[in-house]
């Protein structure tokens, strides 16, 4: 974790009773959007006097400004917070750019870079920053999975790369969602690969300290992937529990306890991925999806999730829930484009391009009007009796809904495509294309009028019943100290008292960590690599803390001290062992093999999903480093494997069965090559060094030879990135197309640049 400034845990005050209602609380403004769904959690306002009519002239049109985006604003104090992306080629960035609410004038922009992920055709900012109304502190994640917490003027408070951290996976389709701000927390989700019992990659959760971006908690609810995650969750308080509900990747639509991250139930509806939005509608949750149902061979359905009483604090999750809970059915279908509710009313637009209108209480489907042929991400907003509808094609509606009907109010052409929501804030309509962000008014624009909403109280805490050791899972290099806080929560997960210091550990001699007198973690200036979950006592409670150890700038593997202590009763190779335990996502994608007299690292072709496959081996925060690596490929003459490392965020292979060296970040972004022959069934060696420049820039530089051989003096390959990726962990990538030819690696190094 990169953190330019901390704050230490302040303990809740909790002032209700357990079970209390909500109570009122003014708003210093009309109305801010501070979220992505809302202040409402389903896409709805509670304003009026917004806009009737659509054009591209004043008044009407307060601003706009030409940036590309796929997402939706937020609103917070007189800012204006977007996703979007600008540059091309090598040079394009996403950017979270503050414009004044009032003007539209750029306040502060931040750009990062897109590296080694999956993303196509400038599929990015799919998505919203999301803002904590308590500090103005504004989050925000990128494809790649740069997760970064910004002070309201711009500042860098801290960033995780989830990917160099937790395992962060990426897709082809770029959604990335929005963070969720729940008292303390900050929510993140999205799936990850990483080591140990997270090792399999799942839709996972993560609780951070909103202040100081440590890890409180993870969450692994559901089963393996099967979409990339993009429904934003919504929480209650149900039965003196904070309860997250959230459609998941693995299929499901689940229940989390956004406290303590324990799964708390889950239902099984679909093949592919639940990705839009859950509404919560009295005592039932309602869910959409667009694949095909696991009952039957229809593609998709709406559902409303019998809620009920809740269930019962530290039993071990989760429940699987089946269609008894199901309060009623339709055959409606979206897969991305999330519902908005008003009042017992749903409106959803579908992937074919209809708007429908639903009774909440019965699923009853009242009308349905064509807008578009068809509807990707795009979700209506709704506010003053009105939907503000945008389509995939770039149409903006205005309609007022009816039983009987939609009254299409007005409709725009607007310039680009329309993948994000509207966002509705002071009397004014925001709507972001891939091309420009828009800000439309109506006569209550900016109105100083104030608006008074439901606050929920939280319920007070009970007895401490269990222990939280915050951070949850840290990173040390050797000779690096950790310090903890303690957070005693009662059954519920409430908080009861937060300290510092004074846990106790169980010893882990083999890890080369001891601990220190105030309760820190210490690692030992010559500890080796390695991981393992270190239990810790607290006024008699214990909790787990995940621990790697992770040299910066200087490791080397060789493999010859691993014992292969894994048999099977046939393939090539019977005896193998697991690799070092501390790399993310490598457990059943590599294994340490017996080959040519010595131990090596050769990737399995056991589940074809992991034919192409990449892990991090090292510290996230390394920079200007080396890496060597010896590289053998099965094959033949037509068919071979390719092989490489991850520098720095910089992808360099060298290529089987296109005869290359190359070097790529994303393929889209950087991608150039240079010839080199080499064959199957001969050691090579590739050494790569990134050197980072005082412009910004940096250089990327690769060679290859024959591993009997001697160096050759000159780089084979060069590469000048203008916006140069200032760090990343070291990292191995295989690809064994079709999983039909090992690919062997050796002795691996990694040594800081001169």
């Amino acid at each position: 974790m990169r953190r330019q400034r901390s704050a230490t845990l302040r303990p809740l005050r909790l002032t209700a009773a357990l079970g209390a209602v909500l109570a009122l609380a003014a708003h210093a403004a009309a109305e801010d959007w501070p979220r992505w769904r809302g202040p409402n959690q389903n896409g709805s306002s509670d304003e009026r006097g917004l806009p009737d009519q659509i054009s591209l002239a004043a008044p009407n049109l307060a601003w706009s400004h030409p940036i590309s985006g796929r997402g939706t604003p937020v609103i917070h104090n007189g800012r204006v917070f977007a996703l979007g992306y600008e540059g091309t080629g090598p040079d394009l960035q996403e950017v979270l750019v503050c414009f004044d609410e009032r003007t539209g004038q750029i306040r502060w922009k931040a750009g990062a870079n897109d590296f080694v992920s999956d993303v196509i055709y400038n599929r990015y900012s799919i998505g919203a920053p999301t803002v904590d109304p308590e500090t103005g502190n504004v989050y925000w994640t990128t494809h790649a999975g740069l997760f970064s917490c910004y002070s309201r003027d711009g500042d860098l408070l801290w960033q995780h790369s989830m990917m160099d951290e937790f395992g962060r996976l990426t897709y082809p389709n770029g959604r990335t969602g929005a963070p969720v701000i729940d008292d303390e927390f900050v929510i993140v989700r999205g799936m990850t690969s990483g080591w140990g019992k997270d090792g399999p990659a799942r839709d996972r959760f993560h609780g951070f300290d909103k202040k100081t971006g440590e890890l409180i908690w993870a969450s692994s609810p559901c089963g393996p992937p099967k979409d990339n995650p993009y429904s934003h969750p919504v929480l209650e308080w149900r039965g003196g529990r904070r309860l997250l509900y959230a459609g998941t990747g693995g299929g499901h639509v689940v229940c989390v306890d956004a406290r303590t991250g324990d799964p708390v139930w889950r239902l099984p509806i679909t093949v592919g991925g639940v990705c839009a939005s859950t509404v919560l509608y009295g005592d039932t949750l309602i869910a959409v999806h667009g694949t095909e149902n696991l009952d039957s061979s229809e593609g998709g359905r709406m559902l409303a999730i019998r809620l009920g009483a809740a269930p019962e604090a530290g039993k071990p999750g989760p429940l699987d829930i089946g269609v008894e809970r199901e309060a009623w059915r339709n055959g409606l279908n979206s897969f991305s484009s999330s519902p908005v509710l008003v009042g017992n009313r749903i409106y959803l637009t579908n992937y074919t391009g209809e708007l429908n209108a639903v009774d909440a209480g019965t699923g009853r489907i009242l009308w349905t009007e064509k807008l578009a042929a068809a509807q990707i991400h795009a979700s209506p907003a709704a506010g003053d009796g009105k939907l503000y509808v945008p389509m995939a094609n770039g149409m903006f509606y205005i309609i007022r809904p009816t039983d009987a009907g939609p009254e299409i109010l007005s409709s725009l052409q607007l310039e680009g495509e329309c993948l994000g929501q509207p966002a509705i804030a002071n009397g004014r309509v925001y709507v972001h294309t891939t091309e420009r962000l828009y800000c439309f008014q109506g006569s209550g624009a900016l109105s100083a009028t104030k608006t008074v909403r439901a606050t929920e109280i939280r319920p007070a805490a009970g007895a401490a019943a269990r222990l939280q050791i915050v951070p949850a899972e840290v990173i040390l290099a050797p000779g690096e100290t950790a310090a903890f806080t303690t957070r005693l929560i009662d059954d519920h997960g409430l908080l009861v008292e937060t300290g510092s210091g004074g846990v106790k550990w169980t010893a882990n001699p083999r890890l080369g960590v001891s601990a220190g007198a105030s309760g820190e973690l210490i690692a030992a200036p010559d500890a080796a690599g390695g991981a393992a979950e270190l239990e810790g006592e607290y006024k008699g409670f214990k909790s787990i803390v995940r621990v790697r150890i992770l040299p910066r700038h200087s490791m080397r593997e060789d493999f010859e001290s691993i014992a292969l202590s894994q048999s099977r009763e046939s393939g090539t190779f019977t005896s193998y062992a697991f690799p070092p335990a501390q790399w993310l996502a490598a457990r059943l994608r590599w294994e340490v093999v017996e080959k040519d007299g010595g131990k090596v690292l050769a990737q399995t072709l056991d589940n074809p999903i992991f034919q192409r496959t990449m892990t991090m081996i090292g510290h996230p925060e390394s920079r200007n480093y080396t890496m060597q690596v010896d590289i053998l490929s099965d094959g033949t003459r037509r068919v071979m494997s390719s092989a490489g490392v991850v520098n720095q965020r910089y992808l360099i292979l060298l290529k089987g069965n296109h005869q290359e060296i190359e070097i790529s970040s994303n393929m889209e972004r950087i991608k150039e090559s240079v010839a080199f022959r080499w064959q199957p069934g001969v050691w090579y060696r590739l050494k790569t060094r990134v050197d980072n420049q005082s412009d910004g820039s940096a250089v990327v530089r690769a060679k290859a030879w024959p591993r009997d051989e001697a160096e050759p003096a000159e780089w084979s390959i060069e590469v000048v990135h203008r916006n140069g990726h200032p760090r990343g962990a070291p990292g191995i990538y295989g690809f064994v197309p079709q999983s039909r030819f090992h690919v062997f690696l050796d002795n691996i190094t990694v040594t800081a640049n001169d």
